[in-house]
């Protein structure tokens, strides 16, 4: 019995390297443009605040992940002192200051986490536009609106705390050299890859707030 026949595929030429790497610019460069515009498309731009419990939750939680007690100790007590520097530098609204303020603090953390890679100091006005394209994206997470008001806590106690810790841990490696500025940029860039999905060495901040490269 003779073998069934075989239609032959037509040749496939490879595509060029070139276009397949201007293909996936182009791609990239749209996904940050959508995060950018995000503040401009109409969406809630409210302010998003919570409500402050009567002792913080993040550090514990966070010194939870280091091994050995010594060093959760020591971790909850830097936690501590970032988030109380942090509350003592930008209190909450002037008439709630029993609030947190959850989109000013995803803004100072992404503008810290852009400074250490960039070296670029978001000014007042870079801020709230940063915090107006921010918070949309944080309401349209995944997720968001089921959020228990103590995990929304948890997650301004967070981004506040890392906000404070990349600013101070950039500002002591300036003077350290470059192994340290280098370390401290690495955890920039995972903290912003992580929170974004994006590729951080796309993104600049300008006076539109985040902006492509």
């Amino acid at each position: 019995m003779s073998a069934p026949s075989r239609r032959r595929r037509p040749s496939q030429r490879p595509v060029p390297a070139t276009q397949v790497a201007e293909f996936s610019r182009r791609m990239r460069h749209a996904l940050v443009d959508a995060i950018t515009r995000f503040g401009d498309a109409g969406g809630d731009c409210a302010p998003l605040t919570i409500e402050r419990t009567a002792s913080p939750i993040a550090p514990a939680r966070m010194a939870s992940q280091h091994a050995g007690a010594a060093e959760r100790q020591q971790a909850q007590a830097l936690y501590e002192r970032c988030l109380a520097r942090y509350r003592a530098a930008v209190p909450g609204p002037a008439d709630a200051p029993a609030l947190d303020d959850i989109g000013g603090a995803v803004a100072r953390f992404v503008a810290a986490n852009l400074r250490a890679l960039r070296d670029i100091e978001a000014t007042p006005a870079i801020l709230r536009k940063l915090e107006r394209q921010l918070i949309g994206i944080v309401r349209a997470s995944p997720g968001w609106a089921a959020e228990s008001a103590r995990e929304r806590q948890f997650y301004f106690e967070q981004m506040a705390i890392i906000a404070v810790l990349i600013d101070e841990s950039f500002a002591r490696a300036a003077a350290e050299g470059p192994s340290a500025i280098a370390n401290v940029q690495s955890a920039a860039r995972g903290y912003l890859h992580h929170f974004l999905g994006l590729n951080p060495d796309l993104l600049t901040l300008g006076t539109d707030g985040l902006q492509a490269v």
